[in-house]
C-alpha cells in the first residue's frame, strides 16, 4: 500500500504567539502502515539533513496517510 509521510515543522518566532507551522511531504512509498507508525528515527534523520535542522524549528507531528496525499498549503 501506498504510504504518504507527513510533518508539520513549527517555528517559534518569540515575538508571535502562534509558531509558524507548515506541512512537508518527506516521502510516498509502498510500505506497510506498521512501518511507517514507527518512522520517527527517519524523520529525525530527515529533520538533520534539511533545511529544518535547526534548533528553532520542531516538529510539531507525524502523519502516515495511505494513498497519495496533498499537502494543505501548497494546495
Amino acid at each position: 500500500m501506498q504510504i504518504s509521510v507527513v510533518v508539520s515543522v513549527c517555528h517559534d518566532l518569540g515575538t508571535i504567539s502562534q509558531p509558524l507551522c507548515h506541512e512537508e511531504l518527506i516521502t510516498k512509498a509502498d510500505m506497510p502502515m506498521q512501518a511507517c507508525l514507527i518512522s520517527q528515527a527517519a524523520v529525525a534523520d530527515w529533520k538533520a539533513k534539511s533545511r529544518y535542522s535547526g534548533d528553532q524549528w520542531n516538529i510539531e507531528r507525524i502523519r502516515c496517510i495511505p494513498g497519495e496525499y496533498v499537502l494543505k498549503d501548497r494546495a
